[in-house]
């Protein structure tokens, strides 16, 4: 959606136009917004805040934009890698229903934000596949090692362990501390859902920010050189739901799958992307030059809301 007009406040539109642009999210998964000259913070906020019922602000992965409590910024990774396709906290038993994505500056190449519809994933997936994931979910493992991922303090935002473990507990993922202080946590989450708007099946996990065979060669090294081949010791990994192996080859096949599927545009200062988490999976492609993007989400869906049919049972 282009503006034309100078001077047009992005959040007072997009609040008048929210029904259309809920139509195009329904049908594509993603929206851009493009012309309103959005690039500070407190106009990103507005603007998203006008598109949701509410902003979520207390997500550990991501740090926040200065003085902003609902505006984050993107994912500290090296401009030199891509973050592979994910559907936000995919693997929680919360998540976002809408993303927000705000580019302050565009690098001089590449870093692109592609997306993959997750409905087209599930119908181009070999039925076997398809059924295996269906069938069993997966099975993620985390372990919040300081200086390799994000430290559990940061993630929880507390340092009480019984105030971790509370909410672990409540939210059904087992947790446990080891020996040198650091957290596992164990959850179970589905492969695919039901969009509880549309019906309609959906791809929808987090499995490439999990799965070992999508670690860079080096950084498989690493982790095999300290923790050899117990890859549940790894900051992170995954399986089927009933603890098998996902082989290699099985997401091999995937990534080819979402490359094959990907869509990309070029970033241009003052955009505002606006996507539907539980349709589109989104990454980063790698990027020279100086790069700014800012994220907001909101509108949290939890796993229990969803639809009770097969592909959503927990």
């Amino acid at each position: 959606m282009q503006c034309e007009t100078a001077g047009v406040d992005a959040a007072v539109w997009a609040g008048g136009h929210r029904a259309a642009v809920e139509s195009v999210l329904a049908r594509h998964g993603a929206v851009l917004l493009r012309g309103f000259g959005v690039t500070g913070p407190d106009a990103f906020e507005a603007l998203a805040g006008s598109l949701v019922s509410s902003l979520y602000g207390d997500y550990g992965d991501l740090p926040h934009e200065k003085d902003a409590d609902r505006v984050y910024k993107s994912t500290p990774y090296p401009a030199e890698q891509s973050i592979l396709f994910h559907h936000e906290s995919s693997h929680m038993p919360q998540w976002p229903s809408r993303q927000f994505f705000c580019c302050v500056t565009p690098s001089a190449e590449g870093g692109a934000t592609p997306i993959v519809d997750g409905r087209e994933v599930y119908v181009a997936l070999p039925e076997d596949v398809r059924e295996r994931f269906e069938t069993l979910g997966i099975r993620y493992v985390r372990n919040f090692i300081e200086g390799l991922d994000v430290g559990w303090q940061r993630m929880f935002g507390t340092d009480d362990r019984a105030e971790v473990e509370r909410r672990c507990a409540a939210q059904g993922v087992s947790c446990a501390w080891l020996p040198d202080g650091t957290l596992r946590t164990t959850q179970w989450a589905p492969a695919v859902i039901r969009h509880p708007r549309t019906g309609e099946p959906v791809f929808f996990n987090q499995l490439f920010l999990h799965h070992t065979a999508c670690l860079e060669k080096d950084v498989r090294e690493l982790m095999v050189s300290l923790f050899g081949d117990d890859e549940a010791a790894y900051p992170r990994s995954a399986a089927y739901g009933d603890g098998s192996p996902i082989p290699d080859s099985t997401v091999e096949l995937l990534r080819g799958l979402y490359d094959d599927l990907a869509r990309r545009f070029t970033w241009q200062r003052g955009d505002v992307v606006v996507i539907d988490n539980m349709l589109v999976s989104h990454g980063r492609d790698p990027f020279a030059g100086e790069r700014k993007i800012m994220v907001a989400m909101g509108d949290m869906v939890t796993r229990r809301e969803l639809s009770d049919g097969p592909v959503a049972a927990v």
